[in-house]
């Protein structure tokens, strides 16, 4: 795969095919938008990740299936890379694929979405899922790079709580304390912390919201959790 940051070289950055990856293409003027069309011309591939802002991930687009262009999806509600089944599912290893990202952007990619056969089964234990695990429509993969964490999601038909948790820090001292999203570890079983809706910031901002999910029996637990966890920084929690 290939990375490319038209924030810092929007001119030189991607070549065109027809000259055989030798010539660049100017996109000074080329203005992305999720499900935008990319150029013919552009010598870029399904799965290559493009940014158009030297801030994180903030306004950093996928290549599809289609040369189409896929916002990325912040589920880490910080600015970091979200990596969507829509991608991964087109290579056998998505970690494989994306090596050379998460060696050179160690830092940038938050959360990688799996499918059930991809090669992540063997390559970190040993065998591929069960035929009867893998046909099976309830069970979500991901793996976070930055922890090492690989994360199973079981869903199931108990009744289910919500909190939305917006947040709006502003100024660097408050924002070098600003802990992020609440990790899922941190929370009961069977809960998880994603993004709600669009995300902006700068070097020294984050607004947002994340919703809080998970089953009913546990609501009171992880309200106290998240209440303690943003204590300080003026969260609105409903």
């Amino acid at each position: 795969m290939a990375y490319f940051n038209l924030a810092i070289n929007p001119k030189n950055a991607i070549k065109s095919k027809s000259s055989g990856g030798k010539s660049p293409i100017d996109l000074t003027d080329f203005h992305p938008s999720n499900g935008k069309a990319i150029g013919d011309d552009w010598d870029v591939q399904p799965g290559d990740v493009i940014a158009w802002s030297d801030y994180r991930a903030d306004k950093t687009y996928f290549v599809d299936e289609q040369r189409h262009l896929l916002k990325n999806q912040d589920t880490s509600g910080s600015g970091y890379l979200t990596i969507p089944l829509s991608i991964t599912r087109l290579f056998p290893s998505a970690l494989k694929h994306y090596a050379s990202l998460l060696g050179s952007q160690s830092n940038l990619v938050a959360e990688i979405e799996l499918g059930p056969t991809d090669g992540i089964f063997v390559e970190k234990f040993g065998s591929p899922l069960p035929e009867t695990i893998r046909n099976r429509n309830d069970i979500s993969y991901m793996y976070n790079p930055e922890e090492g964490t690989f994360y199973v999601t079981v869903v199931s038909n108990e009744k289910k709580a919500a909190f939305i948790v917006t947040f709006n820090i502003q100024g660097e001292e408050t924002y070098k304390k600003w802990p992020g999203r609440l990790n899922s570890n941190l929370l009961p079983s069977g809960w998880s912390c994603e993004q709600h809706g669009s995300l902006s910031g700068g070097s020294h901002s984050s607004k947002g919201a994340w919703k809080l999910q998970g089953p009913e029996k546990s609501k009171e637990a992880v309200l106290e959790i998240a209440k303690k966890y943003y204590d300080g920084f003026g969260v609105n929690i409903n």
